[in-house]
């Protein structure tokens, strides 16, 4: 064999460093999934249901909230553990210890945290923006150390059904919500495109549609097992939509937890879930059908007529025609007029 071939002898420093980077691939950095989409896309409850049936992945909720990330956060909210706070527990991972020394300046170092706290491999990220998303981007970046995997699981829910949801949360026009629907959903598909990071969409109709089968592609994306039964005691996250509650601690919990609140917090949790407490079935949420034949035709041009809208849902997999014959409302046939006597 040639000597070039051959490569020179291991010199013993060259081998203790070799041994020392084997150690430290034992102890991997655990996969961060970042949640991006609009809000009312289902993200919370998607990321519930991973926790209880895909092994080893934990969803951790909002933790824009939880570091109180300026202009990215509600105001001292999302700042516990939602599951343990309704049960009346103390949360073993969401400390206070926690909260005063976690920071959006270390997106990653919070994941590793929770991963080693959880005993998992792959943490769910929940808080939404895409601009938590590249914050974290960038940190890694300035951090060669540390090359944790990153994948991205965009939620989407189609856009008459959010302009109506965005609406009807805050009373601003249904061109509104369309404009923040197409530039949320921009944003994401092209900061996943410019980094590289493999992504999946996964389209909160088909979820509610088909549960077993989102749960199965999401366990194949990030090569996990997936359970065939749920447990729900291993539920710990912050944030997130009061009602995605009900399956995992019972609706007598939640409704419990807020009649014990006072003043506006418990005027906003009670407004938060007024329209969801219809779709509790059983202690399980039924597929949302809210939106369809919720427009007037003028209506749903309002949202249609968003520049790039149509194109970008189709991209996401929306059959736009089958979204808009949904979402009109049945109206009376106008009585047909006579036909004028020179045309009969």
């Amino acid at each position: 064999m040639d000597a070039e071939k051959q490569g020179a002898p291991v010199q013993p420093g060259q081998l203790a460093n070799l041994r020392s980077r084997l150690r430290d691939g034992q102890d991997r950095p655990p996969t961060s999934v970042f949640v991006v989409g609009t809000l009312f896309s289902g993200s919370t409850l998607l990321g519930r249901d991973m926790t209880t049936r895909i092994r080893s992945a934990h969803y951790v909720g909002e933790l824009n909230n939880f570091t109180q990330m300026p202009g990215y956060s509600h105001k001292d909210a999302g700042q516990e553990c939602g599951p343990c706070s309704l049960l009346g527990k103390e949360c073993r991972h969401f400390t206070a210890a926690l909260r005063e020394r976690a920071s959006y300046d270390d997106i990653l170092g919070m994941h590793r945290h929770f991963a080693r706290s959880l005993g998992v491999s792959v943490v769910v990220d929940g808080s939404k923006y895409v601009t938590w998303l590249r914050r974290a981007i960038e940190q890694q970046s300035a951090d060669p150390t540390h090359r944790a995997p990153v994948n991205v699981i965009v939620t989407a829910r189609n856009p008459i059904a959010f302009a109506i949801s965005h609406r009807n949360r805050t009373g601003e026009p249904l061109w509104r919500g369309a404009g923040i629907w197409r530039d949320t959903y921009v944003d994401a598909l092209r900061t996943v495109n410019t980094y590289g990071l493999p992504h999946m969409v996964v389209r909160y109709e088909d979820y509610m549609a088909r549960p077993e089968r989102s749960l199965e592609r999401l366990a194949g994306f990030l090569h996990l097992p997936l359970d065939s039964q749920s447990d729900t005691t291993r539920i710990h996250d912050t944030g997130g939509n009061w009602s995605s509650f009900v399956p995992y601690v019972g609706k007598e919990q939640l409704e419990g937890y807020i009649r014990r609140l006072d003043g506006p917090g418990r005027a906003e949790a009670e407004d938060f879930i007024r329209h969801a407490r219809a779709y509790w079935n059983d202690e399980k949420p039924r597929e949302d059908t809210r939106w369809r034949g919720g427009l007037e035709a003028g209506e749903v041009n309002a949202v249609l007529s968003t520049p790039g809208l149509t194109d970008l849902a189709s991209v996401l997999g929306y059959n736009v025609a089958e979204v808009v014959h949904a979402a009109v409302r049945d109206e009376p046939a106008k009585p047909r007029e006579p036909m004028p006597a020179t045309e009969q």
